[in-house]
């Protein structure tokens, strides 16, 4: 009967740490997911909105690049009067979509849109945009790459009025000198402490400094270095393409043009 007693009790324990371990494990799965909202089919389509918090949001959008499925990332910034992009989906049906997918959930339109250079990631839907006579943006060198690239042209209010306020958000557009392009310009929220930095910054995974056809190698590193003086309180960097973090992403960036340099 002893014996009987004693391994009911061993029973019961183990039992119960068994239970307690069960429960611990399933609090930690349990933590809310970030919120993601997609729509479209296809890449071809297709696109995400992904929460940063309230107010801003990253728009991912995928296309085959040099024989590779390649993310690309703008944002959106939701005010009081309206939307403000940056940057379109890499093309024309990608931004119908996310116009359509940013109406459904804010219930507003884009107002303002800031093109930050003039290659298909970052202003491969502008024709959408323009039809829906919004507000297209950029800077006079933008401009003349856009035409060169075979793209419509924004208006060049950038250089003038780098500093938009916009249904109580505010940013900053900076143009820290060549780098992957000549014409590349980086959008700073500063309520928020969120950079957008194009791609002038790298991701962490990133191996190389990427597509360098119209890069300036020689200025890259100086033009994100002043991009790093600038904003040195940066909570969240945004590169063009893949994850996004802190000043990591940064001085990750710099090391990658390091060894380019060599």
């Amino acid at each position: 009967m002893k014996r009987i007693y004693l391994l009911l009790c061993l029973i019961l324990t183990v039992f119960a740490l068994t239970s307690c371990t069960s429960k611990e494990v399933k609090s930690i799965n349990t933590a809310p997911p970030e919120e993601v909202l997609a729509s479209g089919t296809t890449d071809s389509s297709y696109v995400e909105l992904t929460k940063i918090n309230e107010s801003l949001w990253v728009h991912t959008s995928y296309e085959n690049y040099n024989g590779s499925r390649t993310p690309s990332n703008g944002m959106l910034a939701v005010t009081q009067e309206g939307l403000i992009l940056i940057d379109t989906p890499w093309n024309n049906e990608q931004t119908k979509e996310l116009i359509k997918l940013a109406k459904e959930k804010f219930n507003q339109d884009i107002a303002l849109a800031i093109i930050t250079h003039a290659h298909s990631d970052r202003i491969g839907g502008i024709d959408t945009l323009l039809e829906n006579k919004i507000d297209v943006r950029s800077t006079a060198m933008t401009i003349q790459q856009a035409e060169k690239n075979g793209f419509s042209k924004p208006s060049p209010k950038l250089d003038e009025n780098p500093n938009i306020i916009l249904g109580g958000v505010s940013l900053e557009v900076f143009y820290p000198g060549e780098g992957h392009t000549s014409d590349n310009i980086t959008v700073w929220f500063p309520e928020y402490k969120v950079l957008f930095g194009g791609c002038l910054i790298k991701s962490v995974e990133s191996k190389d400094a990427g597509s360098t056809g119209d890069a300036n190698l020689a200025q890259w590193p100086d033009s994100v270095s002043k991009v790093k003086e600038r904003y040195p309180d940066a909570e969240i960097v945004i590169p063009g393409h893949g994850k996004w973090g802190g000043m990591e992403l940064i001085n990750h960036t710099l090391e990658l043009l390091g060894k380019n340099a060599k």
